[in-house]
């Protein structure tokens, strides 16, 4: 089966499942009692978040964010278990299946302390097979530095195709959200019985629930109103339930990291 028939059959699955023709639970593997992570969003135009990217896998599908001409950042248990030369990224698209630039990856570099069970550092870089060409469409995202501190309360922005938890909402077209940063300490207290809240994690969420990324936004971005890369969404419990907040990996904790491995 030539590689052109086996990416049109994934992206064509994908779209069936952003249409909510397939369970999201068939498709996504992921650690227990976690989500793979747009709710109570708003529809927007790629150009407005340039830096996101849609992430085919064998397993499941994701989000991922653009770093530079050449590198790309996601979670962990996106590509855990998978080859790289089998992922596939989606570019420079508003909506799945239309205006689309397709790219192979050829390396794949995952934290080397990840934790499938508890999802500590979850992280993986993967290098696209060709460099690209920056345009309105794709724009690598700011990067923090190794770290910085984000404040309680802070702003931030969330987006992907994932599910949206509404039948009138498709998500095949990009979404975003608008959610606070939350006190890691009390992220710590509201997810104790779900899983372990490190520091190499974020939290953001309203307590009253309602918006919050959801399945097939693993990965994908959530940045500050300055445009910086705050997290990738890694974890939570169901999607916008009230007090618990969606669990993020905490991009400044591993700035040092992408950098060795990306030159980034």
């Amino acid at each position: 089966m030539s590689v052109k028939l086996v990416t049109f059959l994934l992206l064509q699955t994908a779209v069936a499942v952003l249409a909510g023709v397939r369970s999201f639970n068939e498709l996504f593997r992921q650690p227990p009692r976690i989500d793979g992570r747009i709710v109570g969003g708003q529809p927007i135009n790629i150009t407005d978040a340039p830096y996101q990217i849609f992430l085919v896998t064998p397993e499941f599908f994701c989000g991922a964010v653009l770093i530079s001409k050449e590198w790309i950042l996601t979670a962990a248990h996106c590509t855990w278990e998978v080859e790289a030369n089998s992922i596939f990224v989606v570019l420079g698209t508003t909506e799945i299946s239309k205006n689309m630039q397709l790219q192979k990856i050829k390396k794949k570099v995952e934290h080397e302390k990840y934790n499938y069970v508890t999802t500590e550092y979850d992280f993986s870089l993967l290098q696209l097979q060709e460099p690209i060409e920056f345009d309105e469409t794709k724009q690598a995202v700011k990067l923090p530095k190794q770290g910085q501190e984000f404040k309680d309360g802070e702003m931030c922005y969330v987006s992907g195709w994932g599910k949206t938890l509404n039948p009138e909402e498709s998500s095949k077209w990009l979404r975003q959200v608008k959610v606070p940063l939350v006190n890691q300490e009390e992220c710590r207290k509201q997810n104790l019985l779900i899983n372990i809240v490190t520091d190499s994690m974020i939290c953001a969420g309203y307590m009253q629930g309602g918006k919050d990324a959801c399945q097939g936004d693993s990965g994908g971005p959530l940045v500050n109103g300055n445009g910086v890369l705050v997290g990738v969404v890694s974890w939570g419990w169901e999607c916008a339930l009230p007090n618990y907040p969606g669990v993020y990996g905490r991009v400044s904790y591993v700035r040092e990291w992408i950098r060795k491995h990306s030159g980034v």
